[in-house]
């Protein structure tokens, strides 16, 4: 049972049952956070009035975060509020007890976070996680409970709850985990929900998806939604409001259509030049792949027939797959899955051929046998004309030289202990490439074409920022000279102006460097001035290629008209 105190102060939490005396249901104003004797927000002014919806948007850094927190009381560290005020309802937080912050949490005010795999215990199942959140909030009859947590699970959109329950974090899809989290956050029946990133890591159909039974459960609800993005778009088609952070302050606030079609400030009108659109720019025809069958003009699969993607000449290919197929074996012999169903597709050299496809499409299963990193169950992969799989050793270890990663997450895919330096000197060694002293000369040489200060050699990767991280992983995918690069979702994870910089880093390099590219990503938006042609997978097949104007422009396969339906911010952003 919860202590007397915490009892009390969730009771007077909650006993105001309309708005606060200015007809809000939060009010911030002139919020001021410090960490030890730095200021990092000043003057934060937000206010929700009952079912209205409000967006905070502006790159990483902005000061979004430490917003909620604040609104929250969960300031990390040496964090602390230092002026403003903060009403729910009218009730003063700053400054007020403990006991009745931790009373307001989950039931006046609850938070979607944006990770639900480091925000759910892999040892726990679900139902347990929805069970914690309504014991939080007070419950204890334990078979209200398990009720609860079935009405609550099917509220979330997720189907057959009483089974599903009983399941584990690891069994459910990213979309199926973020409807976890929403039902954890319904628990305490708060009538503000702040969803933090709720989709980031989510391709745009599973977006459209969650953000749709978000939208329709505030609505239901009465509930109000302050949501923190850094997608414009989904700003733009999901709130009433729009306010724009950077450096710690609000510095431009408005309807969708005012912020993002006449914004004021500078600092919005580079956020909405770099976000993403569906506006294709003619790239240059040289090298450009035909789509289609050997000796066929077709993009589309019209006959129902899967289409092959890529050039019919194999002789300007640095990448050719052929019929590949790859099966997955579900533990307990629960059956299996069908990862890849006989792909074909070739890339051309110098060019950038983009993989489009949902989570589950086979991206990136077809992306790791292409690296060596997976055995197909049949067909062939060729890189510059040398079959992967009938290469000796030797040929094997040169394939891995013309062919490098770069993945979706920086930080976790370099070792957090090595210097930037020994980082992109990695591969140099690896391959026994040069003296000790040419590798260093090299890694001054791609911190340059990388855009990196060279000072940065002897940093570790802690000590960069997201979008630096991702500058190193590209400068050591290069650092063996590779004909190859292959980009998994290497953008995703990056706020709109550090993405804007990173494609137009890949797009600069491969002018310079001629270096090829396969990039693998879930947003069509994304690589519509970057890719010369696209390749659309669903379940484990291609269901359309062709270049990438055309794929846009008059796309030939329901699914992917569905990818540039499901796109944020249509109205606003795209054509």
């Amino acid at each position: 049972m919860p202590d007397a105190t915490t009892a009390d102060a969730r009771t007077s939490a909650s006993a105001t049952t309309g708005p606060g005396d200015d007809g809000l249901v939060l009010s911030v104003q002139d919020l001021a956070v410090a960490y030890g004797g730095t200021t990092v927000l000043e003057d934060v002014r937000l206010t929700l009035a009952p079912g209205e919806k409000l967006a905070l948007v502006g790159e990483s850094g902005s000061g979004k975060s430490t917003t909620i927190a604040a609104i929250l009381g969960l300031l990390p560290g040496a964090g602390r509020i230092i002026g403003g005020s903060i009403r729910y309802r009218g009730q003063e937080l700053v400054g007020a007890p403990e006991a009745v912050r931790e009373g307001l949490r989950g039931q006046g005010i609850a938070l979607v976070p944006q990770d639900p795999m480091s925000n759910l215990n892999p040892t726990l199942r679900v139902g347990d996680h929805v069970a914690d959140a309504l014991r939080a909030s007070g419950r204890r009859d334990r078979d209200g409970i398990a009720r609860d947590v079935v009405r609550l699970m099917t509220e979330a959109g997720i189907p057959d709850a009483e089974r599903r329950r009983r399941q584990f974090p690891h069994e459910f899809s990213g979309g199926m985990r973020q409807r976890v989290l929403i039902a954890i956050a319904l628990a305490g029946a708060p009538d503000v929900i702040i969803a933090d990133e709720p989709t980031s890591a989510l391709d745009v159909s599973v977006q459209k998806q969650i953000l749709d039974h978000l939208e329709h459960l505030v609505a239901q609800r009465g509930m109000s939604l302050l949501l923190v993005t850094h997608d414009l778009g989904v700003a733009a088609d999901r709130t009433d409001t729009i306010l724009v952070m950077h450096r710690g302050r609000v510095v431009e606030r408005g309807t969708p259509a005012t912020v993002l079609r006449t914004p004021a400030e500078d600092y919005t009108r580079r956020l909405v030049a770099a976000s993403p659109t569906l506006e294709v720019t003619p790239r240059e025809e040289s090298g450009a792949a035909t789509v289609g069958p050997a000796g066929s003009s077709a993009d589309g699969a019209a006959d129902g027939s899967q289409p092959q993607a890529g050039s019919s000449a194999g002789g300007g290919d640095v990448l050719r797959v052929q019929d590949l197929r790859k099966t997955y074996r579900l533990r307990g012999g629960r059956g299996e899955v069908r990862a890849l169903d006989g792909i074909s597709l070739s890339a051309p050299r110098g060019r950038t051929t983009a993989i489009i496809g949902e989570s589950g499409s086979g991206k990136s299963t077809l992306a790791k046998i292409v690296l060596g990193l997976e055995t197909a169950d049949s067909g062939t992969v060729h890189l510059d004309g040398q079959a992967v799989g009938a290469a000796s050793r030797a040929e094997r270890r040169l394939l891995r030289r013309f062919a490098q990663p770069v993945f979706q997450d920086p930080y976790s895919s370099l070792d957090p202990t090595w210097t930037i330096e020994r980082i992109i000197a990695e591969p140099l060694a690896v391959f026994g490439i040069g003296s000790r002293a040419e590798r260093r000369d090299r890694v001054a040489e791609l911190l340059d074409q990388v855009a990196m200060p060279r000072s940065a050699a002897a940093r570790l990767p802690g000590e960069l920022s997201g979008g630096q991280r991702q500058r190193v992983a590209i400068a050591r995918a290069l650092s063996s000279s590779p004909q190859l690069l292959v980009c998994d979702e290497a953008v995703s994870a990056l706020d709109v102006l550090v993405q804007d910089q990173i494609l137009e880093l890949l797009g600069d390099l491969q002018h310079r460097l001629g270096v090829s590219c396969l990039f693998i990503t879930h947003d069509l938006a994304v690589v519509a001035n970057l890719a010369d042609q696209v390749v659309v997978m669903h379940r484990g097949g291609i269901v359309e290629a062709g270049p990438t104007d055309r794929v846009i422009s008059d796309p030939a396969h329901d699914y992917t008209r569905g990818l540039l339906e499901a796109a944020p911010g249509r109205e606003f952003m795209h054509v």
